[in-house]
């Protein structure tokens, strides 16, 4: 099946879904750039639209979670964050009211105050995955990769199946100019979830830097059909696809971005540069479908190495000595 924006647009329209409260992983980004004016993106920052203005809310006397979470799931981050302050210090026991008060300090860009409480939370319950994750995702945002791959291997020991722990510790990797170590890190997230688009576009991103565009499309195809939603994705199968000579297919690619979202000025210029390329006629389209396939199987022989590799540890640690 060759890419289609005409038929596709319909599926493409799906709005991003913010989740959150409950502690979920929330993967957003800002852009990247790479030579060539051309621009591929993964994930790190939060970087929301704007939003319409919230008419005041008058001061709340009694904080409840439930009062400050609504803040939180309605975008109201820097109220979200002074209800959370007040809540904590009416409840400094509970954990989940200084992870809270983390994510919305997070989103509201205050760093600082951010890791502050993911830490406190930590403290009073040592296992508290989510505070592990997102305070790495905070050192991550602060340029402080050296500093979030500690905390990633905390959050490890606590659950080994993490995805999202993989999935950061390849950002940090990535961040500290070890896309080799990126790379197994990336690849172990999607082994771990075979779902991780995040992980998939992150895994592409490093592959396109490379200039291994051939590579880089497997894992975008499966990353958009997995989520239509998110226009990082079709940027950078734009960037994919223009690489291999489907200029046509790249241009439509762009588009999908742009029509996501409109404040994504990187994808319009990308779109605007290979709209008037003329196509070698010789170029077949790319069949996305087949592509994600392929990707699926490849999973698959990562899942079989992961197995015998831990087969044969096993294996070696029963030896006598």
């Amino acid at each position: 099946m060759s890419f289609n924006r005409k038929n596709s647009v319909a599926l493409c329209a799906i709005p991003l879904l913010l989740i959150a409260g409950c502690g979920t992983d929330d993967d957003t980004f800002v852009q990247k750039t790479t030579p060539a004016k051309e621009v591929a993106q993964t994930e790190t920052t939060p970087s929301p639209a704007p939003v319409e203005t919230t008419p005041a809310v008058q001061p709340v006397q009694e904080v409840t979670y439930e009062i400050a979470e609504q803040a939180f799931l309605d975008a109201r981050y820097e109220q979200a964050v002074d209800l959370f302050t007040r809540y904590t210090g009416k409840e400094p026991a509970n954990p989940w009211g200084y992870y809270m008060l983390g994510l919305s300090a997070w989103k509201d860009g205050r760093l600082d105050v951010a890791e502050g409480a993911f830490q406190q939370s930590l403290t009073l319950d040592p296992n508290h995955l989510k505070s592990c994750i997102n305070l790495a995702r905070v050192l991550l945002d602060n340029q402080r990769a050296s500093e979030a791959l500690p905390v990633l291997d905390r959050a490890l020991a606590i659950d080994s199946t993490s995805s999202a722990a993989f999935r950061l510790k390849g950002r940090a990797y990535h961040d500290l100019n070890q896309p080799d170590d990126a790379i197994a890190a990336y690849r172990q997230a999607i082994t771990l979830d075979p779902t991780d688009a995040w992980s998939m576009n992150n895994l592409a991103f490093i592959w396109i830097q490379a200039g291994h565009f051939e590579d880089a499309l497997p894992a975008l195809a499966r990353a958009v059909e997995l989520r239509k939603d998110v226009a990082v994705f079709y940027n950078n199968l734009g960037m994919a696809l223009e690489h291999t000579g489907h200029y046509t297919e790249a241009t439509d690619a762009y588009g999908f971005a742009v029509d996501l979202d409109a404040y994504n000025e990187k994808a319009a210029l990308n779109h605007s540069r290979v709209a008037s390329v003329r196509e070698d006629e010789s170029v077949l389209p790319v069949d996305l479908t087949a592509l994600a396939r392929s990707f699926e199987t490849t999973i698959e022989s990562w899942k079989v190495a992961t197995t015998t590799q831990a087969t044969a540890d096993s294996v070696v640690s029963v030896q006598p000595q």
